[in-house]
């Protein structure tokens, strides 16, 4: 099974996202079968929040990420406040953002 975004009568919910690659309204059977296990969290993130990630990134370590990734590295700030400081967090940087940086430079 997967999970969609629906409104109250089941039908499904149109999606948005600055990520052509996230804009879709469902998840496959994967990912809902490891979030109904407990294996995963997920988190809503705006347009805004993604192009703070990409900024984050690209100041912090010169590397432009892809705009499905820079909506994981923003919520980076917000897990790492909850850490301990000898825990590990690492992050899968796939794609790249050079292809997005038309998407980009409209909103900075």
């Amino acid at each position: 099974m997967s999970l969609l975004l629906q409104d109250d009568q089941g039908q499904v919910e149109l999606a948005h996202s600055i990520s052509a690659g996230l804009d879709y309204p469902g998840v496959g059977p994967e990912h809902a079968y490891l979030k109904d296990l407990g294996r995963v969290q997920y988190y809503p993130i705006t347009d805004a929040e993604a192009i703070a990630g990409v900024r984050l990134l690209a100041e912090t370590e010169g590397i432009i990420p892809a705009l499905e990734t820079a909506h994981a590295i923003a919520l980076l700030p917000k897990i790492t406040d909850t850490m301990h400081h000898d825990e590990l967090l690492v992050l899968c940087c796939s794609g790249r953002g050079d292809k997005d940086m038309g998407t980009i430079s409209q909103y900075l």
